[in-house]
């Protein structure tokens, strides 16, 4: 009978006890799944709250700062660099213009009667007893070798008038052993003609002017140099310093 009595008392308090348990855990899992959703609702709920107006009201005060920013400013700006950019040419062409006057007057003066470019004639008629040649050496009969020549020879007979080749002015009258007496006349743009094998009594001096066909001198007696051309004159043409052949320059 006792052992019956106990047997049902530990059964009943078995149930109790798993009763318990059932109640506790399940008690525990109602509160505590209701709080998560709770907590995440109320999470997402302010992230919306807090954050949505801020946005918004940065769009609208956006848009009512470009609606009250004034565009003419910006205009007249631009309006005003226009203005200048124009001007500056204008004042830097007139002092061109003025420079232009300033560098031009002065060398029109010293130009003087060179205002274009010569056009040369021979100094007297007569053969050409020895060419021009600078490329290659031709044969010089008074000293018996072959050498180059920058000139030509041009036979006349002593006493012959030569004429200057072009309007210019006498540069120079030297002397000297190979070519004799000399006058050098300056035609303007860098030309210049050179007359060599004269008589002592040419009728020019240094800074006269003369016209083309005008007479400068006669033909003298050939330096011992060039005395197996018989008489005669060297004639030359020089632009900028350099000799070019009067065949090819002179217009008769």
């Amino acid at each position: 009978m006792n052992k019956k009595y106990y047997g049902i008392l530990w059964g009943c308090l078995a149930v109790v006890v798993i009763a318990g348990g059932i109640y506790y855990f399940v008690g525990r899992e109602n509160q505590t799944v209701p709080s998560v959703p709770q907590q995440t609702e109320q999470a997402a709920h302010q992230v919306i709250v807090n954050q949505t107006p801020a946005l918004e009201q940065a769009i609208v005060q956006r848009e009512q700062t470009q609606q009250q920013t004034p565009p003419q400013p910006q205009s007249e700006q631009t309006n005003e660099t226009a203005t200048v950019t124009t001007e500056e040419p204008l004042t830097e062409e007139v002092v061109s213009e003025e420079q232009t006057e300033e560098v031009t007057a002065p060398q029109t003066e010293q130009a003087g009667i060179f205002q274009s470019e010569p056009l040369f004639v021979m100094p007297l008629a007569g053969n050409i007893v020895m060419d021009y040649s600078v490329d290659h050496a031709i044969y010089d009969a008074t000293l018996d070798q072959y050498r180059t020549n920058d000139h030509i020879s041009i036979g006349a007979k002593k006493g012959d008038s030569v004429k200057a080749s072009e309007d210019g002015t006498v540069e120079s009258i030297t002397t000297d052993d190979e070519r004799g007496i000399t006058v050098v006349l300056n035609h303007g743009n860098g030309w210049q003609t050179t007359y060599s094998q004269l008589q002592e009594n040419v009728v020019v001096k240094k800074g006269d002017n003369v016209k083309k066909g005008q007479e400068i001198g006669f033909v003298g007696d050939p330096t011992k140099y060039s005395v197996a051309l018989g008489e005669h004159i060297d004639f030359s043409i020089v632009k900028d310093g350099n000799t070019v052949d009067p065949k090819s320059t002179v217009v008769e």
